[in-house]
């Protein structure tokens, strides 16, 4: 379909045009990416439901983003429609559930909880980006994650439906669920939390953002957090990657504008403008000398996203 009568269709099909030749490094907190054929930010649930239809009908390649923090795009842009999901809210159902739309930040769940005085998911603050990307890779922090405090949701199907299932849907482990199978896109969590006093909120708050702020790259450096999942040994004992990566001394490491921070070994940042193919060669360099150590396979936590199929 030429590119005018795509913009056409979708314009008819959505209600708001496509953006042409976008460029993806703003979206991604890496800062590294070329553009996108297409780009379309949703603010509603029902833009969002109606342009991956459209782009489903269409054969159209895309990917609905949020807040792009654990995204590398590639430096060849991204043949395709980038969606970018921005549709937020947050509110209180009964006396303990909290409904967010899946483009609200967990920052926003954050304040939402702390001023509702509902306890339980202090652990997510400080992780950036959305509840969709969390329930996406089942984030989570302190020996918890946000499949234990999901109890249903609003999917978008396969075949275009949406509907309500309950957690067991997701199949959660260690950031995984089942959304990453391919195909369903999440459109509203349903998680809970409990009574709690505000006071203790936030002193529970404070004391995990501080944690993570003394171990984490400052917020104005380039990345997209931890690099690299937590392996598990054939024991079944989980090792932390940034245990082995110290060990074979990845601190310091550079390819191009790529590096190890200093300060935690597995986080990759961008320090000098560096692109998407300086990443993905430091990571791998990290991996081989972590499988010729210690015989232990990392696997990327970080998400590259190819320009084409």
């Amino acid at each position: 379909m030429a590119s005018t009568n795509l913009n056409e269709e979708f314009l008819m099909e959505v209600g708001r045009p496509l953006s042409e030749g976008v460029n993806l490094a703003p979206c991604s907190h890496f800062r590294i990416g070329g553009d996108a054929d297409y780009f379309f930010e949703a603010g509603t649930e029902e833009e969002l439901v109606r342009a991956i239809l459209f782009a489903r009908e269409n054969d159209l390649r895309h990917r609905v983003i949020g807040g792009g923090h654990n995204l590398l795009f590639d430096d060849r842009g991204y043949r395709g429609l980038i969606l970018h999901n921005a549709v937020t809210g947050i509110r209180l159902q009964g006396p303990s559930r909290i409904h967010a739309a899946s483009g609200s930040t967990l920052e926003e769940l954050m304040t939402f909880c702390r001023d509702q005085e509902l306890g339980g998911l202090e652990f997510l603050v400080g992780i950036p980006g959305t509840i969709g990307g969390a329930v996406y890779g089942n984030a989570g922090a302190f020996d918890q994650d946000i499949g234990q405090v999901l109890r249903e949701a609003r999917i978008l199907t396969l075949s275009g439906e949406v509907v309500r299932v309950d957690a067991d849907f997701f199949a959660f482990s260690y950031r995984h669920s089942a959304l990453k199978k391919g195909g369903y896109i999440l459109l509203e969590a349903v998680l809970e939390g409990y009574a709690r006093d505000r006071v203790h909120i936030q002193e529970q708050l404070s004391g995990y953002r501080k944690k993570r702020e003394n171990r984490h790259p400052p917020w104005e450096v380039a990345c997209a957090g931890s690099y690299f999942k937590n392996p598990v040994l054939p024991s079944g004992e989980k090792v932390p990657a940034a245990f082995l990566l110290d060990q074979i001394g990845a601190k310091g490491m550079t390819v191009g504008g790529a590096a190890v921070f200093s300060g935690h070994a597995n986080f990759i940042i961008n320090q000098d403008r560096a692109n998407s193919e300086q990443v993905r060669e430091l990571a791998s360099r990290l991996k081989a000398r972590v499988k010729d150590r210690f015989a232990v396979d990392l696997e990327e936590e970080v998400i590259f996203l190819p320009a084409g199929p």
